[in-house]
């Protein structure tokens, strides 16, 4: 039996500890969202975020929602520290977890918190200052006397202090953009009402609506997708779907720039973990992959439940995770597939028909090396081969001094588009007419002619039907 006596009282400094809580690591964009995670889960239907100067000419931020609200023993707890044991089952659209988000998101951006909370037609609100915390060093919580107000929730933040923030100067507005586009893809899909509610939530910024980001571009046709996997895993499911986004080709420049993100295309790609359909972590391969280039076009969608949060090491601002090994070996076997798809999207690699008929290049293939070579079997390359027995130097003159790493560098930087033919239409249409002209005078079927220059038009950036190449035959 353990001796009482053994035991010291280890009770830390609340004005200490309160401080260090502080530094847990939100930005203000992660905070807020964290603050309607709460609101969500309180099952609200609309959620105003508003931030404006007060009466005292200080910075002001409230989140007000229309949710189930809170009783006064409710709104107490959920004042408390650690409210919640992270163990427990929970409903499975319940997305907090720790009890912690509302104050440790607050503590980060503030020095003041109030929440006003109504249910059962009665309103309660309490207060957090940290700096009567501070000089009394208690956890000591007011209890504030208010009238009563509609039901649901409102989240006050003031003493805004972590985020140098001025009304209506270029920085805050910028800031502000920021927590927009933050917000529009976190919760995407309950703007879209595509969630566990099956019901749209309305959330708004100083009276501005958001609208969803969805970063896959899935309405458009351009747009390839995977079926859908799925992967058991302790008595539940991980759902898995890849998405190779349009290249540049196939967008215009607005939508382009839309679905790039911030960071671009190539920070953008990697897996896009959800947790009760709501965005935890984006843009990373958990080291299955290398971000490259030629991969930037590969987004992979991974939904899971909430009772995963232990084994994907899910962090308290809910903005980290990585999966357990079991998953990611099998994130890595489902990769090896949508990484060569993902290359010949971005590279425009033309579907070979049946009938190709010559290709004017050769890819040769010689001890692990490749080089591309003229197919001296083509009637243009074998024209001019036969007009001079020095043509076949100039050939390999040309085929040996190919730029391939100006090229490969070039493509890589992602900051302009290598083409294949010059941007000059009445010139391409020249060229096409000569060519057919040629091909004619060597005897071959319009079929084969038609073939040849197809596939001419194919490694090339011209737009050219069918059957504009049959009416100049």
């Amino acid at each position: 039996m353990t001796n009482a006596s053994e035991f010291i009282d280890a009770t830390p400094s609340a004005a200490l500890l309160i401080e260090s809580i502080r530094d847990i690591g939100y930005t203000i964009e992660t905070a807020i969202a964290d603050l309607v995670d709460n609101s969500i889960s309180a099952g609200a239907n609309n959620i105003k975020i508003l931030l404006i100067n007060n009466d005292n000419n200080q910075p002001f931020l409230s989140v007000e929602d229309d949710g189930e609200g809170m009783t006064e023993n409710e709104l107490l707890s959920a004042m408390r520290l650690g409210s919640k044991d992270p163990n427990i089952v929970r409903r499975k659209d319940d997305l907090g977890r720790f009890g912690l988000g509302l104050k440790t998101a607050s503590f980060s951006q503030c020095r003041k918190l109030t929440v006003e909370s109504t249910k059962a037609e009665k309103t309660t609100s309490m207060t957090w200052d940290l700096d009567v915390v501070k000089e009394r060093n208690s956890w000591l919580v007011k209890k504030n006397n208010i009238k009563n107000r509609n039901i649901g929730t409102k989240i006050i933040w003031e003493k805004i202090d972590r985020t140098n923030i001025e009304i209506n100067s270029i920085y805050t507005n910028l800031i502000l953009n920021n927590i927009r586009e933050h917000l529009s893809l976190v919760f995407h899909r309950f703007i879209e009402g595509v969630n566990s509610f099956d019901q749209k939530v309305n959330i708004s910024i100083n009276g501005i609506a958001l609208e969803s980001y969805n970063p896959f571009n899935e309405n458009n046709f351009s747009t390839i997708k995977s079926e859908k996997r799925v992967y058991p895993y302790k008595g539940g499911n991980i759902k898995i779907q890849s998405f190779i986004l349009p290249s540049r080709l196939k967008l215009d420049e607005q939508e382009w720039k839309k679905y790039e993100g911030e960071g671009g295309y190539t920070k953008n790609q990697g897996f896009y973990v959800y947790r009760a359909n709501r965005l935890i972590i984006n843009g990373t391969w958990f080291g299955i992959l290398k971000k490259s280039e030629f991969t930037k076009l590969c987004r992979v969608r991974i939904d899971i439940d909430n009772d995963l949060d232990t084994d994907w090491k899910i962090d308290i601002k809910k903005s980290k995770a990585s999966p357990p090994k079991e998953i990611k070996d099998f994130l890595g076997e489902f990769m090896s597939s949508i990484e060569i798809q993902g290359k010949r999207v971005y590279f425009r690699v033309p579907q070979k028909s049946r009938d190709e008929g010559l290709p004017i290049w050769q890819k040769i293939s010689k001890n692990s090396k490749s080089y591309y070579s003229l197919n001296r079997s083509h009637p243009l390359i074998n024209k001019f081969l036969a007009e001079s027995r020095n043509n076949i130097e100039y050939l390999k003159l040309f085929e040996n001094t190919i730029p391939y790493h100006d090229i490969f560098n070039l493509i890589s930087s992602g900051k302009e588009d290598v083409v294949t033919w010059q941007e000059d239409i009445d010139k391409n249409l020249k060229s096409i007419k000569e060519l057919i002209t040629f091909l004619k005078a060597s005897k071959l079927s319009n079929e084969k002619i038609l073939i040849q220059i197809q596939e001419i038009i194919k490694l090339s950036e011209m737009n050219m039907t069918k059957l504009e190449i049959e009416e100049m035959l």
